[in-house]
């Protein structure tokens, strides 16, 4: 917050007489009370006039906290027959005697394309007005195509005195349209870092938690501002009593997930302890690429690759990996469908730009962009600002990310998003063969049969070879279903009624069970041949292999075709 105040103080130092603040919403308390006291340091007046009341305000500090007094030199027009009546404070401002800095709220949603197209451009007009009133000369306002439904007296000529105002406009999204970016300098209130969580949890933690304790509270806590850290503190404490610094990072680390879903739409996971069923080149991989993000590594000027890209059929398992990689590399994982942002319209720029801040923030951590080729479907506009942005972030940052992005369609790609420096790494995630879908069967069948768990097996070499042959071109996802509807066949006849049951007997699925079930199965790589042959050649092409070749005793080579 200081560095955001200072920021401020700088661009006034430098004569800008009308600026834009962006600040989070749960923030604003704090960012008016810093901004007040380091006015009342200065000698400044500050005041603050918002869109809800349209009341003027000036702010003041009173033992320590933030008053807010009224300015009866501004009088609201009671009546308001026009929209520009609501923003009767810009010419309030520019006609006041009053000095200081003005903070205005709720300006932003004007500025862009905003359907009343009159009011806007009065608005915008208005704001550039404001800007040129600040030295001792004389302006002449002449009527121009932006101008020209203003009021007859505002349209003259007006002689301009000396001014020492500066008018910060506020908002939770400060975008500007090209004219006025170039105008209004911006200043964003970034995600605090992990120095600053520190430094606050030490005013407002009591003084039994350690060092290592407030560290490890301060890393769960990356990703969140302070106001949200409170509130979260808070409520784990109402929840517990007497609450143990363990538990708190749990819960504080339960509530960032809930917020971050909410606030990105995305799902923010800790490393899982998850299984995977072959991909054994690609679990290498990453094998590798977490000792390239050691800090030995770095010292030798290392670093993991920018982006790897997964692509293959559906069902193949691509965003199971990506939560494999995350449980390899010991970081979290945060998973988004990058098709959301099309929905977004002209939001779409602004939510992704918040969220590659906050994945820079945390820094240590697999950003996973699922489906990537559905946001290129459309091939517009919008697809091409989406891929700049991304690509403009890929190829300028340093924080320790790494990108995951998962594909079935490589053609609906742009190119410049699969040369080398920006996905380094490609990987084909193709139909499993005989052993991987082994493997891939085991795993399903240990969540309901416990014959399976701890490497255990149930079935002959026999019962294998015949499953296995029954489920050619099965892929992880679909075995998942056959397993699943087994399971739920063999607990029909366990338990034909719902009477209680005393002594459970265990489920034990039987691999005719797991026959029938795939009866009612039509795999997509038969069921569409062509599409999925066609991406699984493509693939080929582009892709490494993320699996080695079937060594398993199950595999075709193993086959015996005479006794």
């Amino acid at each position: 917050m200081k560095d955001l105040i200072q920021q401020l103080f700088n661009l006034i130092k430098l004569e800008n007489p009308l600026m834009a603040v962006e600040s989070p919403l749960q923030e604003r308390l704090r960012f008016l009370k810093n901004l007040a006291q380091e006015c009342e340091s200065q000698n400044i007046k500050c005041y603050l006039w918002s869109l809800e009341d349209d009341q003027l305000r000036q702010l003041q500090i009173v033992d320590k906290a933030l008053t807010l007094q009224s300015v009866r030199e501004y009088q609201p027009i009671a009546d308001k027959f026009r929209p520009e009546h609501y923003f009767q404070i810009l010419r309030f401002w520019q006609a006041s005697s009053l000095q200081g800095i003005l903070l205005l709220e709720g300006i932003f949603p004007w500025l862009n394309d905003n359907p009343d197209f009159l009011t806007s451009e009065w608005i915008k007009s208005a704001l550039i007005n404001l800007k040129f009133e600040v030295n001792d000369y004389k302006y002449q306002l002449t009527q121009t195509q932006n101008l020209w439904f203003l009021e007859s007296s505002i349209a003259t000529s007006l002689v301009y005195r000396h001014s020492s105002k500066t008018t910060i406009l506020l908002g939770p999204n400060a975008t500007l349209s090209a004219f006025l970016a170039a105008e209004i300098p911006t200043v964003t209130q970034e995600l605090p870092t992990v120095e600053e969580i520190r430094v606050y949890l030490k005013e407002i933690l009591p003084d039994s938690y350690s060092i290592l304790e407030i560290d490890n509270l301060a890393i769960a806590a990356v990703g969140m501002y302070l106001a949200d850290i409170e509130y979260g503190i808070r409520q784990a404490t109402l929840l517990i009593n007497s609450i143990s610094a363990q538990e708190l990072t749990k819960q504080l680390s339960v509530y960032k997930i809930k917020l971050l879903k909410r606030v990105y739409q995305v799902d923010f996971l800790l490393p899982p302890a998850i299984e995977v069923g072959g991909l054994e080149l690609m679990q290498e991989a990453f094998r590798k690429y977490k000792r390239l993000m050691s800090s030995l590594a770095q010292t030798y000027n290392l670093r993991p690759p920018k982006g790897i890209l997964l692509i293959g059929p559906p069902g193949t398992g691509k965003s199971y990996s990506a939560k494999a990689c995350s449980a390899l590399l010991g970081i979290p994982l945060i998973v988004v469908e990058w098709g959301q942002f099309r929905s977004c319209g002209n939001l779409a720029e602004y939510k992704l730009k918040k969220l590659l801040a906050l994945v820079d923030r945390i820094d240590r951590i697999l950003f996973y962009l699922d489906d990537f080729d559905k946001g290129f479907a459309g091939d517009d506009d919008l697809s091409r600002r989406l891929a700049g942005l991304l690509l403009t972030w890929m190829q300028e940052r340093t924080s320790n990310v790494i990108i995951i992005a998962s594909a079935n369609n490589l053609e609906l790609l742009p190119p410049e998003l699969t040369r080398c420096g920006r996905f380094d790494d490609i990987f084909k995630v193709d139909l499993p063969n005989n052993g991987e879908r082994y493997s891939i069967f085991k795993i399903h069948l240990a969540r309901f049969d416990a014959r399976f768990r701890n490497g255990g097996d149930a079935y002959t070499e026999e019962e294998w070879r015949r499953l296995l042959k029954e489920t050619y071109r099965c892929v992880g996802a679909e075995i998942g279903v056959i397993v699943e509807k087994a399971a739920a066949a063999t607990f029909y006849q366990m338990f034909p009624d719902n009477t209680s049951i005393e002594i459970l007997s265990p489920l034990e699925i039987t691999v005719t069970s797991l026959l029938k079930a795939r009866e009612n199965i039509n795999p997509l790589a038969m069921r569409e041949a062509d599409k999925v042959e066609m991406m699984r050649n493509r693939a080929s092409v582009q892709g490494l292999p993320s699996s080695t070749p079937d060594g398993s005793i199950y595999s075709v080579s193993n086959v015996k075709i005479f006794d």
